[in-house]
């Protein structure tokens, strides 16, 4: 696996961080814009004031990954992203919604640039019939998300679908399920979570 991947599962696979705002952590809960590929959450006005921001995925500890982050305040009321994140997370506590360009990542001995790390997702146009299709088995995507998970119990909602995996939300957390190999189309997408379903009921 090329390091670009592998950071790009790693930013796909935890909807959990640390914004450090200067030197103040606050946790956050991302997603990730399908059309510009940067990462999308509320936040406090404090975070646009800031000289440096950071966040630190999936919280601020020595083997998290460091992403330098460039924000910008965007209108919540009318950004799909927005709505997007609402369908992963729920309600919102936070006045602002920020937009937050990636512009390096370190993750244990990987570095890269902002404008190497592409997470725009290939297969967006496709997404929601996708998880429309899939969300008609509320109980298979349950026991799938708790075969990756075992904390994760209870029926799951497909909430998104990219090129190398779906977030299922469940009561415990959006559980993240790689197909193993990249998809280019929503077709492939399909595919790949029909062999995740039969996967699941062969091995029952």
């Amino acid at each position: 696996m090329d390091e670009l991947t592998e950071l790009e599962i790693a930013l796909r696979s935890d909807r959990h961080a640390a914004l450090l705002c200067d030197d103040t952590p606050t946790p956050v809960r991302t997603v990730i814009d399908n059309a510009t590929g940067r990462l999308v959450f509320p936040a406090g006005s404090f975070a646009f004031e800031a000289e440096q921001t950071v966040l630190w995925v999936p919280e601020e500890r020595s083997d998290a990954m460091q992403v330098l982050v460039m924000l910008e305040e965007i209108d919540g009321s009318i950004c799909e992203a927005a709505d997007r994140w609402r369908i992963y997370h729920g309600g919102v506590t936070e006045p602002c919604w920020a937009q937050a360009e990636i512009v390096a990542v370190r993750f244990g001995p990987i570095v890269a640039d902002g404008d190497e790390v592409d997470l725009r997702n290939p297969v967006a146009a496709d997404e929601p019939g996708l998880c429309k299709r899939y969300n008609a088995d509320h109980e298979s995507l349950g026991r799938l998300a708790h075969a990756f998970d075992p904390r994760s119990t209870g029926p799951g909602t497909l909430v998104g679908v990219d090129g190398l995996g779906i977030d299922i939300r469940t009561a415990f957390d959006i559980i993240r399920v790689p197909f193993g190999q990249r998809q280019s189309t929503g077709e492939g997408a399909g595919e790949g979570i029909d062999r995740l379903i039969e996967a699941l009921t062969s091995g029952a």
